[in-house]
This record gives C-alpha cells, structure tokens and sequence, in this order.
C-alpha cells in the first residue's frame, strides 16, 4: 500500500449525527465535509500521543477536529455547523493542575464516551 493511499472506513453516530471516515474523505449525516480521506501519512504513530493527534478528534464539547483541522461543531438536536478543509488550525490544550505552579502537564486525558463506535 502506498502511503497516499486512502485507508479503510469508520461510521461513528455521535451527538444525533452519523460521522464517516472513508476513501470518500469525511462525511456527516450523508454530506461530505472533506473531500480529502486520510492515508497512512495520516496514521498515529508509537511516539504520538493519541490524545494530540491531529488526524481524527472528536472532542468533548462537539468540535471535530480532522487533517488538523476544525471541520465541523456537532450539536444534539441541531444541523451541524460545516467549517470543513477551510477550518481553524487545531491545537491540543494542555492540561493544568489546580494548585501547581509551572508549565502544563501534558494533554487532557481522554473522556469516556458512551456513544456508540460502529466499525465497519
């Protein structure tokens, strides 16, 4: 496989809107956002932090982060607000810890999710 090619498929429903990552590029609720898939270029690494990532991110407070970029705001409930390739640039926040002095500690850890990963 070459590495510009496009790598496998992901169906996510989150927050009310069904996300895909494909060889189509990214796709909410049947409506390409990114023409663009991701290709092992793309892929995490053994020394990247998965929680930094700029590939694919889906935070906690309905921003979805893909290419680096803020693609899409997902709301319950409402139509999803379309940035898409032209979004800001991401930047993982660090984590600080009430009552220490210094710089930050790192990344966020990771929230539990419990909607549901379909893999296909």
């Amino acid at each position: 496989m070459k590495p510009t090619e496009a790598m496998g498929r992901m169906v996510r429903r989150w927050r009310g809107h069904v996300v895909e990552v494909s060889p189509r590029g990214l796709v909410i609720d049947g409506r390409t956002v990114d023409p663009a898939p991701l290709t092992e270029r793309d892929a995490v690494r053994p020394s990247d932090d998965p929680r930094t990532h700029p590939s694919l991110q889906f935070l906690a407070h309905g921003v979805l982060v893909y290419r680096g970029r803020v693609q899409a705001e997902l709301h319950p409930g409402s139509e999803p607000t379309v940035h898409g390739p032209g979004g800001a640039k991401w930047t993982p926040e660090p984590q600080r810890h009430p009552g220490r002095k210094g710089p930050a500690a790192g990344p966020a850890p990771p929230r539990v999710d419990d909607d549901l990963d379909i893999g296909l």
